[in-house]
């Protein structure tokens, strides 16, 4: 058996979640007896792993990390924890779950989400554009690169006819912890009217109902938490969005982009993108932010990415076949 370990919350967005709901789904395609073990206040979450029939188990998380290891299920474990919030105790946490004879895979981030060991996991994986440059892995196996960016399957399909598109699709993330949203309404008149504002499931309701009445003012379509965003990138021309995962969406349906980012510590994980031509990104604290934003996304709005992408929808299969390698009975 093979568990996937995930969080999500307001300080850790829904991407990590997001990825192993996906991997689950793919190991589960290649015979693989897996399930996820989540946190038990992950109640939005949880209907709706049990609403696709995943196996899953709640536990109680850790502080420190390390205490989770008595907690998880028996079998090999994948642990998608890279988040600064945590970081510190992933290495304890990999240490007891080698020393208790389990097989570990870890997913780790870019820049300042990197696996710093010592620990060395059976397996590490950084599915990012960029992490080819990489060269310290602390793991015994290594796989990366933007050809594993774990995308839902229906981002396989071949992207629609850009000029068919209209829309600005909107969507900072999950829980947008910055309040990016609200920032880029407040400065989105212009084309208000175009866009498609996208509200996470992990923002708290009094907050979600105030973003709705921005969007609105704005003559905004509003979409709560869509169980995937595939169908809005196909019907927009443009994407405003957060520093998180939803770029590799945005690449993988063609889509240009504006990433906005909530201060200098989040652009350099974005070099790998704006170093191949893939989105434009812009710091929400720049004074001349209204300015430069209505300027990204008229430069957007014209822009034509290359096709095929460098990032496809068949990345969790890929990484579903090596981690059965490295974790499978």
């Amino acid at each position: 058996m093979i568990w996937l370990r995930c969080r999500l919350g307001l300080e850790i967005g829904t991407g990590h979640a997001a990825r192993c709901f996906t991997l689950t789904k793919a190991l589960e395609k290649q015979g693989v007896e897996v399930g996820l073990v989540l946190d038990e206040d992950a109640g939005g979450f949880i209907r709706r792993v049990e609403e696709e029939g995943l196996h899953h188990v709640v536990i109680r998380p850790g502080i420190p990390l390390v205490k989770e290891a008595a907690r998880y299920p028996d079998g090999n474990i994948v642990l998608d924890l890279s988040n600064p919030t945590i970081q510190s105790g992933l290495s304890d946490l990999v240490a007891a779950l080698k020393a208790d004879g389990r097989k570990v895979a870890l997913i780790e981030g870019l820049d300042h989400e990197a696996y710093p060991g010592p620990a060395s996991p059976d397996l590490v994986i950084t599915p990012y554009l960029g992490a080819e440059a990489r060269r310290d892995h602390h793991g015994t196996n290594w796989i990366g690169g933007g050809a594993y960016a774990v995308l839902g399957g229906e981002y396989s399909a071949p992207p629609s006819d850009l000029e068919a598109r209209s829309s600005i699709l909107m969507m900072m993330s999950g829980s947008d912890p910055w309040h990016l949203t609200e920032e880029v309404l407040a400065v989105s008149q212009p084309f208000g009217e175009k866009l498609v504002v996208v509200i996470g499931g992990s923002i708290p309701p009094d907050r979600a109902r105030k973003i709705s009445k921005m969007a609105e003012d704005l003559g905004a379509r509003i979409e709560h938490a869509p169980p995937t965003l595939q169908p809005l990138f196909m019907q927009s021309r443009a994407a405003l969005i957060g520093p998180g995962l939803v770029k590799y969406e945005a690449v993988a349906t063609r889509t240009p982009a504006v990433i906005i980012s909530p201060g200098d510590q989040f652009v350099a994980t974005q070099s790998a993108f704006i170093d191949a031509g893939l989105a434009e990104v812009l710091n929400s604290g720049r004074p001349d932010f209204a300015e430069a934003l209505s300027g990204a996304i008229a430069r957007a709005l014209t822009t034509v990415p290359r096709w095929p992408a460098i990032i496809d929808g068949q990345g969790a299969g890929r990484a579903a076949q090596v981690i059965s390698k490295y974790l499978g009975e």
